[in-house]
């Protein structure tokens, strides 16, 4: 299946990450040559309405239209430094396949060698830290740098961005899961992003450059760095904080969980 092709049925009505996913392994399971020969019928558990709304697409000449603007978008986040990589193919960190729903697309820009750096661990904590939190933050962080390991976060303000700059500062690798590759958030991070790509890190997405920034995206990508690292260290959190989606990822993985005593 062409990037293309999975971008198109993206933006179909109705369907979503997990549907998405379901498609692209109906398709590989089939050893479809062409995204022509794919019955939105057969495709297991797929709502009926919503395989009417992929074959209507396919059918009425919005297929064409599609790939053409998206071959465009493809062509512009390359020349952006952005590279996409879709489930399912030889590029794509097979360490997400343990999620129960892998991003279907990564967006990503910098350094994307580290995604098949096997020693990971995710750092992450509330954005409201206390002193203690930011030093024990810094004292993980500095320990696994110069153990070789590459430091997932999520940019944000507080335990995520000391995280950030400690690998940095010790030379080491890291790597930041984000709402937008492009519209940064915290706006005031921007420098931080730039600070990553300049020193061999990696930025990564699972939503198209430009997509609206909406607080439940940061929810959902929470879970994508609990993927990405053999273990999370959740520095400072309240037991309802964000951290908690990352948490709870892991123990979903079977990940372990450090959490400071």
């Amino acid at each position: 299946m062409q990037l293309t092709d999975v971008l198109v049925l993206k933006s179909v009505r109705g369907v979503g990450n997990r549907t998405l996913l379901k498609i692209i392994d109906f398709y590989r399971t089939n050893n479809l040559k062409t995204i022509h020969e794919l019955d939105f019928s057969k495709v297991p558990k797929l709502h009926p309405k919503i395989a009417q709304a992929a074959v209507d697409v396919f059918t009425n000449g919005e297929y064409d239209a599609l790939s053409e603007d998206f071959e465009e978008s493809l062509s512009k986040w390359s020349d952006a430094g952005i590279r996409v990589l879709a489930y399912g193919t030889s590029d794509y960190p097979i360490q997400l396949n343990s999620l129960s729903d892998p991003p279907a697309l990564l967006f990503c820009k910098g350094n994307c060698d580290l995604l098949k750096n096997p020693k990971s661990i995710a750092v992450v904590g509330t954005r409201n830290n206390t002193k203690l939190g930011e030093k024990i933050a810094y004292k993980t962080v500095e320990h696994f740098s110069k153990e070789g390991f590459c430091i997932v976060s999520g940019l944000a303000l507080g335990i995520d961005a000391i995280a950030h700059q400690a690998a940095l500062d010790n030379q080491g690798h890291t790597l930041a899961v984000l709402v937008d590759l492009i519209s940064i958030a915290p706006s005031n991070h921007r420098d931080l992003a730039e600070q990553i790509l300049r020193k061999g890190g990696l930025l990564v997405s699972e939503n198209p450059p430009g997509t609206k920034i909406i607080p439940p995206l940061f929810a959902k990508r929470d879970r994508i760095q609990a993927g990405l690292a053999l273990a999370v260290f959740a520095i400072e959190t309240s037991i309802d904080g964000g951290t908690m989606h990352a948490v709870r990822a892991a123990s979903s993985l079977k990940r372990k969980v450090f959490v400071p005593n």
